[in-house]
């Protein structure tokens, strides 16, 4: 066992968050995406312009009002009743802020009607004008572009409306998020790419975010990765899901969930090549992480090199101050792929901050990283480790709040650790760091493997 320990001269989670609060004003002038086209998998994040290909889907009819770019697309709106189906012919549309009715449905063909912002109008879509907004309304089929949408705001704004289903649009090139979304809203089959601040916004309880393409985020990393950039980030959620989702290339974290969110369930997404963490997981409770492939995500290593913050940060699976409300009820990390990150599964304990705040929904407990099970994942590491650390909060983590890890299978690159002045072995534990024979003592991981060379994967 190596007993050396290197960690930031203070919490460098706050630190960062401070530092990247600081930027947001310079990044609010600056937040706009490079063009699209056809993506290169091993294509890395610079100055360069990777280009993503929307698929192609059959011919499919719309029977309601009939659209034309020259229509006065509200003012249609107005005058029809609520429940009322749009057809959008082919073309670009000028619009700015439609407010729909509560089960209208917005058809733009297959992706061959264009709502073009110009560069100035806020939003496409905007489901946000009352509270409650409309309810139950269908978005489908578009591409959504050039929208000047404000810092953590879609081009598709719906955090008042419940029940929305947005579908088949390729939402690309707006100037901050692509999608904020609400109660109930169903995001499904998207292309979300090339937009300047990040892909969504999540809010509210009950959304699902299902086969969508996120990709391209915030890519020059003009908005600081450290605050709200990236594939995404969830707030104050309940129960939301993201299932079979590929979120590459972002500038940023590639899914994230930070402060309040509970019940956040993330399962059979790809998620690779982002320049932060792949899942983060931050001040957040009973989140299930489960059959995710997370690859090359995070750090000095990844495209573009991330905030380069080293230590336990940038790794595939990162959780800070999260966890389970009960022992019997553990947050489950199991059966995941996670492959050549910066680092691997990191579980970091820091100082409490944003954890307390008032709100209307319960109150959950502490935020620890407590009642964490870390099972039977495929775990490959040329650099970096996998473990848990405190980042100035005591030795709770270890000691007294039940998280373990078992049955996991390592497949490392080298028998000795090519440490890069932040990470000394493959291991980190008790402010220390472990081989593998001490990991396994520790944790009684009979089931568990070993493997210097190769990748770990299922049989």
């Amino acid at each position: 066992m190596r007993v050396s320990w290197h960690k930031p001269p203070k919490a460098m989670g706050l630190l960062v968050l401070a530092i990247a609060t600081a930027l947001v004003a310079v990044a609010v002038s600056a937040v706009r995406a490079p063009g699209n086209g056809q993506h290169r998998a091993s294509e890395s994040l610079s100055s360069a312009r990777p280009q993503v290909s929307a698929p192609v889907r059959p011919a499919r009819a719309c029977t309601g009002t009939a659209l034309t770019p020259a229509s006065n697309v509200q003012a249609a709106i107005n005058s029809a009743p609520p429940g009322t189906t749009f057809c959008f012919g082919r073309g670009i549309y000028r619009v700015s802020s439609l407010v729909p009715k509560s089960r209208d449905v917005l058809d733009g063909g297959d992706r061959t009607a264009i709502l073009d912002g110009g560069n100035s109008a806020p939003f496409a879509i905007d489901g946000d004008s009352a509270s409650p907004g409309p309810s139950d309304v269908t978005v489908r089929g578009f591409v959504i572009q050039n929208f000047d949408t404000p810092l953590q705001r879609g081009a598709i704004q719906d955090y008042n409306g419940p029940g929305w289903i947005i579908q088949n649009n390729h939402i690309t090139k707006n100037a901050a998020a692509g999608v904020a979304t609400g109660n109930d809203v169903r995001v499904l089959g998207n292309l979300i790419d090339h937009n300047g601040q990040e892909g969504f916004s999540a809010h509210g309880n009950g959304a699902l975010y299902e086969n969508n393409v996120i990709a391209y985020n915030n890519y020059n990393l003009r908005v600081s990765p450290g605050w709200e950039a990236g594939g995404g980030k969830a707030f104050d959620t309940r129960s939301l899901t993201f299932k079979s989702n590929y979120v590459h290339d972002n500038g940023g974290a590639g899914l994230w969930a930070d402060t309040d969110n509970i019940y956040t369930r993330y399962e059979d997404n790809t998620i690779s090549n982002n320049s932060g963490p792949g899942i983060y997981e931050e001040i957040s409770y009973d989140a299930i992480i489960i059959n995710n492939t997370i690859t090359g995500n995070g750090g000095p290593s990844s495209p573009g090199g991330g905030s380069r913050p080293g230590w336990a940060w940038n790794a595939g699976i990162q959780l800070r101050r999260s966890g389970a409300q009960s022992a019997s009820a553990p947050m489950i990390i199991s059966g995941n792929i996670v492959a050549n990150n910066y680092n691997s599964i990191s579980l970091v304990e820091s100082p409490r901050s944003g954890c307390t705040r008032v709100q209307s929904l319960p109150w959950y407990g502490p935020c620890n990283v407590q009642n964490v099970l870390v099972e039977n994942n495929w775990i490959t590491m040329a650099q970096g480790a996998t473990g848990a650390y405190q980042d100035g909060a005591g030795n709770g983590i270890f000691t007294s709040q039940n998280n373990v890890f078992r049955d996991n299978h390592y497949c490392v690159a080298t028998d000795i650790h090519p440490n890069d002045g932040y990470t000394f072995d493959w291991f980190g534990w008790m402010d220390g760091w472990l081989d593998f024979s001490t990991w396994q003592i520790t944790w009684l991981q009979e089931a568990g493997t070993f493997t210097v060379g190769g990748t770990c994967r299922p049989s």
